[in-house]
Order: structure tokens, then sequence, then C-alpha cells
């Protein structure tokens, strides 16, 4: 493993999950530090989505595998469905930000 992959760090994920009954939420937040397997790991990815139309929904999965970038970096692909809420669900996909270039590492 490279130090990008073995370093203690989390990603920054935000967006729209999809639209359903006629809106859609923001999902802000942080992951968890990253959870190893084999040669790879994963971050928890959770939280709650933004109040609109009078309630939020949870979500709460884990990311992809890591995806290596041209620059040295990684980032994950996120695919979740959010908790049941008035009649509704929502999904979220997308990528994680990635950890900024430069970086100091801090291992485990």
């Amino acid at each position: 493993m490279n130090n990008n992959q073995t370093r203690q760090h989390v990603h920054v994920h935000n967006g729209l999950t999809t639209c359903d009954a006629g809106h859609c939420h923001l999902h802000p937040g942080v992951s968890s530090p990253p959870i190893f397997r084999g040669n790879t790991h994963f971050h928890r990815i959770h939280g709650m989505t933004s109040y609109d139309h009078g309630h939020f929904h949870f979500y709460d999965g884990l990311s992809g595998p890591a995806v290596s970038l041209p620059n040295g970096e990684h980032t994950h692909f996120v695919s979740l469905t959010t908790s049941f809420s008035e009649g509704h669900d929502h999904r979220i996909t997308g990528y994680t930000q990635a950890t900024p270039p430069g970086t100091e590492p801090h291992y485990i």
C-alpha cells in the first residue's frame, strides 16, 4: 500500500440527493477514518440530510474502495439509499472529495 492508503484520513462528502416526491435534500458530512480490507480501504458514510419539506432522512453505509487519482491522491464512490420518511426515500450517488495534495500524513 502507498502512504495515501495507509494514513489516517477522512473525506468530505456533499451534494444533493435525488429529487423524489417533489424535492431534494443536501447531504453534507465527513466520512469515518479508513476501514482497511485487503489491499484497499473503505469509509463509513453516515449522517442526516437537510431538513426540507417538513422532514429529513438518515443515511448510513460504506463507500466503495479507494479510486486512485492522477495526482497521487484518491477518492471513493458512494451509492446509498436514505431512510424512508414521509412516504419516500432518496438516493445519494457520487464521489467523496479527495484528500488535498500536500496534506501531512498521520500514520496509524
